[in-house]
């Protein structure tokens, strides 16, 4: 598998700014040595993705406000890699936004599908493939604090682990899923705060798992600053210990899950890593305070409590027979 080359990719476009806008067509350059798909560069300075479909049945365009996806389009480009001027059909898919942040977390995000589709792939597998990506793009219209807050504490533990592959692959594997991290057998919840109390919110469910499972609860600290790094800064980290490009492409599909298109935002939120590690703490679910479920009345649902972990002793050694904790 090819690992992501953030920084070739994002240089290469910013290289094709510098070019002379050709007469009636699109600068362009190979995105990787492996791969004919390009990427270009619109005159309004949007990126561009050109791909190279099998043929098949005719299908519909995807205009949004922030994308636009096309098939089967006549086009001329001007390819910086070999220096010649080529005349094709390809298939677009083009962000609409001049977002610096926003450009680069699409460009990466493109450039691993692409990877994950390989050379020439069907024009209905493409379009089924980033009609999903685009759907997960827009389903979140505002994101809050908290949700970036959450995010970046999962992140950080990813980012500090032994294993980050295998956390990713046991990240939200499932959107109804209650606790963040679990492989089937068992699992990890991560908890933050920024109050000086460690104090966290549970669902019931969340302290009470199948007993056919071990669980852990991971709770840091975290505050928020000017400077540190933002939720973005965190994937980039990760992604160098990561070579599989379904793993990396899970690494931002998760992230977008929660952020949507709304990156500029995300991007704006700093966060002490030192602070958020310092405090890092694992506990046994069982030594938590909590409510019971058969205590709950059976009318009783969605139930949600506050537990203060003040008093609670953490883990000491965490249970190297776990294939998910011996990840941590």
């Amino acid at each position: 598998m090819m690992n992501l080359n953030k920084t070739s990719l994002v240089q290469k476009f910013l290289e094709l700014r510098t070019r002379p806008k050709p007469d009636g067509g699109f600068n362009a350059v190979s995105i990787s040595d492996s791969y004919s798909h390009r990427l270009g560069i619109t005159p309004e300075g949007y990126p561009i993705f050109f791909i190279e479909c099998l043929p098949s049945g005719r299908v519909s365009d995807i205009n949004l406000s922030l994308f636009k996806v096309l098939f089967n389009r006549q086009c001329s480009i001007s390819d910086a890699t070999t220096n010649s001027n080529i005349k094709g059909t390809f298939s677009i898919i083009q962000l609409n936004s001049i977002n610096p942040d926003f450009q680069k977390y699409f460009l990466e995000v493109v450039y691993l599908l692409l990877l994950r589709l390989g050379e020439h792939p069907s024009i209905r597998v493409l379009k089924d493939e980033v009609s999903k990506l685009l759907n997960i793009f827009t389903s979140v219209k505002h994101i809050s604090k908290e949700a970036v807050r959450g995010l970046w504490a999962e992140l950080l533990l990813i980012k500090h682990s032994s294993n980050p592959s295998y956390l990713v692959r046991s990240w939200h594997v499932v959107p109804e899923d209650k606790f963040d991290f679990n492989d089937g057998t068992d699992k990890i919840e991560v908890k933050s705060t920024i109050s000086s109390k460690r104090e966290h919110t549970f669902a019931i469910e969340q302290l009470n798992p199948n007993p056919g499972s071990k669980l852990i609860i991971a709770s840091m600290f975290v505050a928020q600053s000017g400077v540190g790094k933002n939720i973005f800064n965190i994937i980039d980290e990760i992604s160098t210990r990561i070579t599989d490009v379904d793993v990396l492409f899970k690494l931002r599909e998760e992230t977008t899950l929660t952020i949507g298109s709304n990156v500029d935002e995300a991007a704006r939120m700093y966060f002490d890593e030192n602070t958020s590690i310092d405090s890092l703490q694992f506990y046994d679910h069982t030594s938590i305070p909590a409510i019971k479920v058969c205590d709950v009345p059976a009318d009783v649902s969605s139930v949600h409590f506050k537990s203060d972990l003040s008093n609670v002793s953490p883990i000491e050694v965490v249970n190297q027979e776990s294939l998910l904790f011996k990840s941590l």
